[in-house]
């Protein structure tokens, strides 16, 4: 099937849809003959055999779409501006603290719910790491994604404590 001709029929199919949706309180003559110009092409460019050649064509594309979501999806996942900030696949009793993207160091210490704290801000957010055994980096202090911060101790009272908020 013919490109062009296809490319033709879809413009011609999104006028006439805009154009039914949104046209229908225009009372105007222009507007009803470009209307009807836009139908006759519609009806003049494809003929039912190309109609049913791209039904077919867009069955095949849409039969496949799960697959292609899936991976998509996956593949966001892995791009993500945010990563892990602890390897809970590890076996090790002290686990090293990561930062989930680049930023700086807003405040670090000790609180009473968080034990001891790291907060990153982050162009996108902001991110807290808490109950720590101890912690590696400074107030101020510039970070990229993935750079040690600090490490947690598994055996500790407390589980590990960690909060992304998002900037929206």
């Amino acid at each position: 099937m013919n490109k062009k001709k296809l490319y033709c029929q879809v413009t011609a199919c999104l006028l006439i849809l805009t154009a039914a949706s949104y046209g229908g309180e225009i009372k105007n003559e222009t507007f009803a003959k470009y209307y009807e110009k836009a139908k006759a092409m519609v009806m003049y460019q494809m003929s039912m055999e190309d109609v049913k050649s791209a039904a077919v064509s867009v069955s095949t594309a849409l039969s496949s779409a799960p697959d292609k979501v899936v991976s998509a999806v996956a593949k966001i996942n892995e791009t993500s501006k945010y990563g892990v900030p602890i390897d809970e696949k590890s076996d090790e009793q002290i686990k090293q603290v990561h930062a989930v993207a680049g930023g700086v160091v807003t405040a670090s210490g000790k609180d009473k719910e968080k034990g001891l704290y790291v907060e990153i801000r982050h162009e996108g957010g902001t991110s807290i790491y808490g109950n720590l055994e101890e912690i590696s980096v400074v107030e101020s202090e510039r970070v990229q994604r993935g750079e040690i911060i600090g490490s947690y101790n598994t055996q500790n009272e407390k589980e590990f404590y960690y909060e992304l908020s998002e900037n929206l």
